[in-house]
């Protein structure tokens, strides 16, 4: 009896024995198990985080390029209405009441006529400091004077250019242009005998000095029907300390007519001087004057037809079919004013231009219905009321006269509201 109970107690105890070396082995395989589980969470843990900083940082990134480009790049404009009241109808028919003195009719009735347009607005962008380099900028600037301001909601390019370092390539202002001399006009299209061309160009400007810089550029001066087989040679020279800014500028620029035999071809060329000088805070004085022969576009309000052989090369010259050449027309401009700051909400200006075609040239005697003289005399007033609005009214009185003694009056009436931005 002893012996089976002993037998059965052994029996019970290895049961147990081998019941305890399975349970531990279960456990430390469950144990196993759950760290492998442990550590594939923690590897999808560490990916998913991994892949959500991939996120942030490519969104941080994309955040920074997009603030990048629009802190570098400047929006800016002109909100502009323009309306004009002209008492001798000097308006070419469909055109805009603006300065188009060079074209005024002669044989027009006097009447009063009326003309509002907001087709002057416009609208820039100016980026900085391309590819991090701040000696690398792009500007792109348009309006809507197209089909001479009818306001058909078409854009009109003003400039499109880089800059890099001291190059221009693009378009922009001519080098024979005068806006920063310039008096202040009312009118969109400013003032007789100065020049607001801008043209497509390569041009270098040498930093001879903080007070000196001297431009050198290649210009395409056609346009329109005028050709030339060259870009046209042109320089200005600027010097400015305190109160005075001076200009001198010249240019080169292959004449070239398209005739049933061949090309005819001559050299134009002209020369500038203006400046502006400031008496004090509240005075200044500005003007320039232009020496041309063969070229009528780069001042303003110039161009003209030939009436020889009825070509439309805007007057620059005309065709001697007998002699087979070009007749260059030629002219001198002065353009003077003076503007005064009453306070520092109202200025006004005034300003004198005159315009003389050389009379004695083979072109005048050619074509003896063209321009001999053209005279413009304006007085203005702006008034400010708050920063960056402006309020004008702008009187024009002038007169154009041809070679065969016929004149036309101009009596015109400006006025403009404008906001930039």
């Amino acid at each position: 009896m002893k012996k089976l109970v002993l037998a059965t107690l052994c029996g019970i105890a290895s049961a147990q024995a081998f019941s305890a070396e399975a349970s531990e082995d279960r456990m430390q395989f469950l144990e196993s198990q759950l760290k492998q589980i442990q550590a594939e969470l923690e590897q999808q843990k560490a990916a998913q985080l991994a892949l959500k900083n991939q996120q942030e940082e490519a969104k941080a990134q994309d955040s920074k390029t997009l603030s990048s480009m629009v802190d570098n790049v400047d929006v800016y404009g002109l909100i502009r209405f323009d309306g004009a009241v002209d008492f001798k109808s000097t308006t070419e028919a469909r055109g805009r009441t603006i300065n188009q003195i060079n074209k005024v009719p002669f044989t027009e009735p006097d009447s009063t006529r009326s003309d509002f347009t907001a087709a002057a607005s416009r609208i820039g962008f100016l980026a900085k400091d391309l590819g991090g380099n701040p000696n690398v900028s792009a500007r792109l600037e348009a309006d809507f004077w197209t089909n001479n301001g009818k306001g058909d909601g078409g854009l009109r390019i003003r400039h499109a250019h880089l800059k890099y370092y001291n190059w221009t390539f693009g378009q922009a202002w001519s080098l024979m242009s005068t806006p920063e001399i310039s008096t202040e006009a009312v009118d969109y299209s400013l003032l007789l005998g100065g020049s607001v061309l801008r043209t497509p160009q390569v041009s270098y400007a040498f930093k001879l000095d903080p007070e000196n810089t001297w431009n050198v550029g290649l210009e395409y001066m056609a346009g329109g029907d005028r050709s030339s087989a060259l870009p046209a040679l042109t320089t200005k020279y600027v010097h400015q300390s305190g109160p005075l800014h001076l200009l001198a500028q010249g240019f080169v620029n292959q004449k070239q007519a398209q005739t049933d035999t061949g090309d005819i071809e001559k050299v134009g060329w002209g020369v500038g001087l203006g400046g502006r000088y400031h008496l004090n805070d509240q005075n200044s004085i500005q003007g320039n004057y232009f020496h041309m022969v063969g070229d009528q576009r780069i001042a303003a309000f110039l161009t003209q037809g030939s009436t020889t052989d009825g070509a439309a090369w805007g007057g620059d010259y005309s065709v001697d079919p007998i002699n087979n050449e070009l007749l260059l027309n030629e002219f001198n401009s002065l353009n003077i004013g003076f503007t005064h700051k009453f306070t520092p909400k109202l200025r006004s200006s005034i300003n004198a231009s005159v315009v003389d075609f050389d009379d004695s040239s083979d072109y005048a005697r050619a074509n003896p219905e063209t321009n001999k003289r053209l005279t413009d005399y304006v007085a203005n007033v702006i008034y400010s009321p708050v920063p960056k609005v402006n309020l004008g009214a702008e009187y024009h009185h002038g007169k154009r006269e041809t070679f065969d003694n016929r004149e036309a009056d101009v009596s015109r009436v400006n006025l403009s509201a404008t906001y930039s931005f």
